[in-house]
């Protein structure tokens, strides 16, 4: 016999009653020697009284018989000492079922999260790469998961991990191969160009034209320079310095041209002469393309551009924007209805300024103009008064 168990009798011996089974003669008239104090019930009632005596529970119940005091008397100590025995039990079970429910659930459902840490771990490790490209494909092996609904789950990760590195392989080729195929003819026009400018018995007509190819063409380089960028999944390479006023300038330059016979002026007030630690290519994207909005919805006034230390701020009187569009104003492919575009030049804006940082607020209502502001990090600018 274990410990436990003798110290469980010992306990039980101390703590149950001695047992006594019902007299075999329960009934007796009144009066009882042992139950003096017993009053008799009035006549034609009955009552029940319980008595403890010492170690003795009993239940009395008290009527007449054949017109006498008459006592029947159970003795509840037996019965007493079984349903104390069985609550007992029951809460010595109830225990041990618990320990032992417990215990198996925190078996199982370590050997279920095992398997998961494990493989949140691998996950983790393997995505912490700085460029997924380089090395070998993403690959995650079932054999090493139990085989059950988390091998399959690992069984398809696997799968689509080298679905995702094929899309990006891709991506990534053929953002590479555009920019290196439209550099070069790009170069060449910008080159004859500038040759082309040089000549001076050319008219004032032509010359206008071909300053205006030479400057979309630099454009164009310009424009292939930050889509490469974007499409790299890594940071900036070197150590880039933009300052965010000449690109101001040439992007006005360029969207001059398409004011043409409208009554719209563009203002240009640089407070300060912000220098961003950003690819002069990616900055001209966003201020090009929100300046190339400002000038198609502004049928008449003036388009004022602000630069400061921090903030880029670019206000015009044109149609404005519906309130209705505001929710999806940044995705690809949305446009209002007076667009002419495809719907791709916000979406362009809202990616570049993520890759770079900045913050973009647009404000608008139909009818009273858009206010555009563009907020640059703290910490990456150097700045110099004007």
């Amino acid at each position: 016999m274990s410990r436990w168990t003798a110290s469980a009798i010992a306990w039980r011996a101390t703590r149950t009653p001695c047992r006594h089974r019902p007299p075999s003669s329960p009934g007796h008239f009144l009066p009882i020697p042992e139950f003096r104090f017993l009053a008799p019930a009035e006549p034609g009632q009955q009552r029940i009284e319980r008595v403890v005596q010492g170690d003795r529970d009993y239940s009395i119940l008290l009527a007449e018989v054949d017109d006498k005091p008459y006592a029947l008397i159970y003795e509840r100590t037996y019965v007493n000492a079984i349903l104390s025995d069985l609550a007992f039990y029951l809460h010595l079970g109830t225990g041990l079922m618990t320990l032992f429910s417990f215990l198996l659930g925190t078996y199982l459902a370590r050997r279920v999260v095992r398997p998961i840490g494990k493989l949140l771990g691998e996950v983790s490790e393997k995505t912490a790469r700085a460029n997924l490209l380089a090395g070998p494909p993403l690959t995650f092996s079932p054999d090493d998961y139990p085989n059950n609904e988390i091998g399959r789950l690992v069984l398809g990760l696997d799968q689509f991990a080298l679905r995702l590195h094929g899309f990006l392989e891709r991506e990534s080729y053929f953002a590479a191969d555009v920019s290196h195929e439209l550099r070069t003819p790009v170069a060449i026009i910008r080159g004859a160009a500038e040759v082309l400018i040089e000549y001076p018995d050319l008219p004032d007509v032509i010359q206008q034209r071909l300053r205006t190819i030479h400057r979309q063409a630099v454009r164009m380089g310009q424009i292939l320079d930050a889509m490469l960028h974007l499409a790299r999944e890594g940071g900036e390479e070197g150590d880039p310095a933009c300052a965010i006023a000449e690109v101001i300038y040439d992007a006005v330059a360029d969207c001059s041209f398409s004011l043409a016979g409208r009554p719209v002026s563009i203002s240009v007030e640089v407070l300060e002469r912000a220098i961003l630690p950003v690819e002069r290519s990616m900055a001209y994207v966003v201020v090009s393309n929100i300046l190339r909005n400002a000038c198609s919805y502004t049928r008449e006034g003036v388009i004022a551009v602000r630069l400061d230390g921090h903030h880029l701020e670019i206000v015009d009187s044109g149609i404005g924007i519906p309130e209705d569009r505001f929710p999806a104003l940044f995705k690809r492919l949305d446009k209002g209805e007076d667009s002419s575009g495809f719907g791709l030049g916000l979406s362009i804006v809202s990616r570049v300024a993520e890759r770079l940082g900045w913050t973009v607020d647009i404000q608008s209502r139909s009818g009273t103009g858009t206010r555009v502001s563009i907020t640059f990090p703290e910490q990456s600018s150097n700045n110099f008064s004007k």
